[in-house]
C-alpha cells in the first residue's frame, strides 16, 4: 500500500487499539490466476511482541487452499468519508479520507480442537454480557458440527503498513470546517477527525 508520509501510523499501539476496534477484514491470496478476496471476522493476538489473526473460511470457499502456500494480505478498514473542496477557505481539490491497515503474513490450517477453540473464542468476544449470550458450550451438538463446514487458520504477522488519511494537511480552521460538515452528514469520520486532531 501507498502510504505517504504524513498519513503514515507507526505507532504500534495504535495500530494495535485500530484493529482491536475493528475485528473484520479482507483476507486476500492468489490462486495463480487471480487475486481471490473473502471477508472475515478476526480475532486479533498479541503476544510476546508479535501479532497473529485467527480466523475461519467456508470449506466450499477454495480460497482455503491457497491459503498456506503463499504470503497472505489482511486488509481492515475504518471509516471513510468524501470532502468536499467547498469546505475549505480556499481553491483545492476534493477528496477521501479514510483508515486502513495492510497487515502481511504467513497462515496455517488449525486442526479440529483449534477451531472449536477458535470458534468458542468468536463468540465470547462478540456475545460479551448479552443477556442471552450465545455460547459454544451451550450450543446442540447438530449445531455445533456446522464447523464441520469451515477452514479455520492463523496468520502471523510479519509485516504492517497503516494509513490514518484525516485531513492532517488542512489548516485548523479548514479541519474544524470538515469535521462540522461530516458530523452533520451523520459521518462517523467526524468523531474519529476530532479524537486524533
Amino acid at each position: 500500500m501507498y502510504v505517504p508520509k504524513q498519513y503514515a501510523v507507526n505507532d504500534p499501539k495504535e495500530v494495535h487499539a485500530f484493529l482491536k476496534a475493528h475485528p473484520f477484514g479482507t483476507i486476500v491470496t492468489s490462486d495463480g490466476q487471480k487475486p481471490i478476496a473473502t471477508h472475515v471476522p478476526l480475532r486479533l493476538h498479541e503476544a510476546e511482541g508479535k501479532l497473529s489473526f485467527t480466523t475461519h473460511i467456508a470449506k466450499h470457499n477454495p480460497q482455503w487452499k491457497t491459503i498456506e502456500q503463499q504470503t497472505v494480505l489482511v486488509i481492515v478498514q475504518g471509516p471513510d468519508a468524501y470532502v468536499s473542496a467547498s469546505w475549505y477557505g480556499h481553491e483545492d481539490v476534493s477528496t477521501w479520507n479514510y483508515q486502513a491497515v495492510h497487515l502481511y503474513g504467513k497462515a496455517t490450517i488449525m486442526t479440529e480442537a483449534e477451531l472449536e477453540d477458535e470458534l468458542a473464542g468468536l463468540l465470547r468476544d462478540h456475545e460479551g454480557e448479552r443477556e442471552d449470550a450465545v455460547v459454544w458450550e451451550e450450543l446442540s451438538e447438530p449445531v455445533k458440527r456446522q464447523k464441520y463446514g469451515v477452514v479455520g487458520f492463523r496468520i502471523d504477522v510479519s509485516e504492517i503498513e497503516a494509513a490514518f488519511k484525516l485531513s492532517q494537511n488542512r489548516n485548523d480552521q479548514d479541519y474544524a470546517r470538515i469535521v462540522s460538515e461530516l458530523e452533520q452528514e451523520g459521518c462517523p469520520m467526524a468523531d474519529v477527525m476530532r479524537e486524533k486532531r
